[in-house]
């Protein structure tokens, strides 16, 4: 999609993603959704989200997550604006689950 930010941008990317999804449902949590289109209250897409819960680990508990590797700011901004908490790294990410959602 031109112009529309994020993206997975190569197999070692794709293959962290796969890994961190795994790691997610062996939390017995929800599997979450590579290359998540997210899209504003018109349905227009305005950035590719690399993993995302767009219910949250929790749905209905928590709110949106996505995890962004490589992604610029326009992206970051893009979720930000449509109320989701995002990380950048995989391993605050994993804590952020440990600790606030699992509650380890």
């Amino acid at each position: 999609m031109a112009g529309v930010p994020g993206s997975i941008d190569s197999d070692e990317e794709e293959q962290l993603l796969i890994q961190c999804n795994d790691w997610i449902t062996q939390q017995e949590l929800p599997e979450g959704e590579l290359g998540y289109e997210l899209v504003d209250e018109n349905g227009q897409t305005i950035a590719i989200l690399d993993l995302a819960w767009p219910d949250g680990l929790q749905e209905g508990l928590s709110q949106p997550v996505a995890l962004l590797i490589d992604e610029g700011r326009d992206t970051e901004e893009a979720v930000n604006s449509q109320g989701f908490r995002f990380f950048t790294d995989v391993d605050k990410f994993r804590e952020y689950v440990t600790l606030e959602v699992i509650g380890l």
